[in-house]
């Protein structure tokens, strides 16, 4: 472990000790030299950023990070500003209060990006001044999580798909550091089988790392040594921070302190006004989850009106396939008409909160799904793997790309079809084919109204494969030539 960020590259002390690790090759600290002395700055985002980040603090030690918050329902993000030092100390007080230094030659991996605090600061900062070895590639699935001696960087999404999928790495992890999102009691305790310690991060852009906790019994956090608690109450709350350039720094989180423990009560911003009636959308979101036919929601202002994403339980699932999305909204406003003046107008049933790679529900994504003018399917299933996808649909006899086609027979147009095949590729693998001359396509039997059928998809370079089966029964297939990789 060097002293200090630069003791690196300041000697020859160091020049054979591995810091950086990817799948296919090891990175010294003299290989990392000399890629930044031939101007090579990586092949993949967070070995660009890891690199970029090491010559632009050589080459200027006072040198400014800047970090942009997500912003919120009412307000744009902003930019927050950063010195090594500010890294530096946040680095050392979670390593004497967290002990992470119990274990020896561990390696980082990660399911995030570096482009934003919580990657940056963990999966880079915290590793590199304590000595350990960096991987530089991202996990994108659940099965690719199978490593010695590691620690892994991660959001409540991904152990929650872990956690769907029932995919338990083979070696233990030393160490689970998750944040983005508050992570609920059960998937708390799966992380706990599968890792000899769970450390539950809560912070912000503004201010960095504010608490922590190691614990699935409490929902309270320790604060860090240099956070302190200035004020909070029903505006939010201002933090003194080492470990950001403005020390002062308002969040839009309300927070009860007792003594060094803190607990989240919600965030401040979250109140609709629709047709001058104000509306908590937090305590709106707690009601729907009341209701047996919902696992979880998320609601927003669409259109000038209120809005909800409703994740259906197996109890909900069975009222859409019986009952269809109509009857179903009926009993959900019936359901809050008393206790709340606003209720949702616009409904779509999904199969989880989509969420960005910081760990925070996917905003944008969600008012995609809500500008679409096709019905949604019903998705009763679904396991996504790395070159292959599984999406158990129905779509329900209720849904408006059945009406005219045709009259007295609905069948499901062969164009939905494309399009949903199109649409649950970009979801499971990050691809866009869209605009690519579709290959291969058969149409076998037709699709009928509440039909529950298997969309399986399979990826290899260039294309997708996609069909629609029941059992043995082919309904349709084609492929897709990819056009482009993204991230989203």
């Amino acid at each position: 472990m060097a002293n200090n960020f630069f003791e690196y590259f300041e000697s020859n002390k160091y020049d054979k000790k591995i810091i950086l690790k990817s799948s296919d090759k090891n990175y010294s600290v003299l290989d990392v030299k000399n890629l930044l002395k031939n101007g090579y700055f990586g092949c993949n985002e967070n070995f660009q950023i890891i690199l970029n980040t090491i010559k632009n603090v050589l080459d200027d030690k006072e040198y400014i990070f800047h970090f942009s918050t997500s912003g919120s329902t009412s307000n744009k993000g902003k930019i927050i500003e950063k010195k090594l030092l500010n890294f530096e100390l946040e680095c050392n007080d979670l390593t004497k209060q967290l002990n992470l230094n119990k274990y020896e030659n561990l390696e980082f991996y990660t399911t995030t990006t570096l482009n934003h605090i919580y990657g940056f600061c963990y999966q880079f900062i915290i590793p590199f001044l304590n000595g350990n070895v960096i991987n530089i590639d991202r996990i994108n699935y659940p099965e690719d999580v199978n490593f010695e001696n590691a620690v892994l960087i991660t959001t409540p999404s991904f152990l929650d798909m872990m956690k769907r999928y029932d995919v338990k790495p083979k070696n233990k992890l030393k160490t689970i550091i998750t944040a983005g999102s508050k992570i609920k009691d059960d998937l708390y305790k799966f992380a706990e089988s599968i890792a000899d310690r769970v450390i539950d991060i809560y912070g912000s852009t503004e201010t960095s790392t504010i608490g922590f906790r190691e614990s699935s019994n409490t929902n309270k956090l320790t604060l860090l040594d240099g956070v302190e608690i200035i004020s909070t109450g029903i505006d939010g709350t201002t933090i003194k921070t080492n470990y950001s350039i403005q020390n002062l720094q308002n969040i839009g989180d309300r927070i009860k302190l007792d003594g060094k423990n803190i607990e989240i009560l919600g965030r401040m911003d979250r109140t609709l006004k629709i047709q001058e009636k104000r509306i908590d959308l937090n305590i709106l979101e707690n009601k729907i989850k009341e209701n047996e036919m919902a696992a979880d929601c998320f609601c927003f202002e669409h259109k000038n009106k209120a809005a909800c994403l409703l994740i259906p339980t197996e109890i909900g699932k069975r009222a859409l396939l019986n009952e269809g999305k109509i009857e179903v909204i009926k009993k959900l406003k019936k359901f809050l008409k008393d206790d709340f003046e606003i209720i949702p107008q616009r409904w779509k049933f999904y199969d989880e909160i989509p969420i960005n790679e910081r760990g925070k529900i996917n905003k944008e994504k969600i008012k995609e799904i809500f500008n679409l003018n096709l019905s949604l399917p019903l998705i009763l299933n679904s396991k996504i793997e790395k070159e292959k996808a599984r999406f158990e649909l129905c779509f329900l006899s209720d849904s408006n790309f059945f009406k005219g086609h045709f009259e007295n027979f609905p069948i499901l147009a062969g164009v939905v079809q494309l399009f949903y095949a199109d649409f649950f590729i970009k979801r499971a693998f990050k691809i866009d084919c869209h605009e690519g001359q579709i290959r291969k396509i058969k149409f076998s039997n037709i699709i009928r109204p509440n039909k529950k059928v298997q969309l399986n998809l399979i990826k290899n370079e260039k294309n997708v494969s996609f069909e629609y089966i029941d059992n043995n029964k082919a309904y349709s297939g084609g492929v897709f030539p990819i056009k482009n990789y993204f991230v989203g």
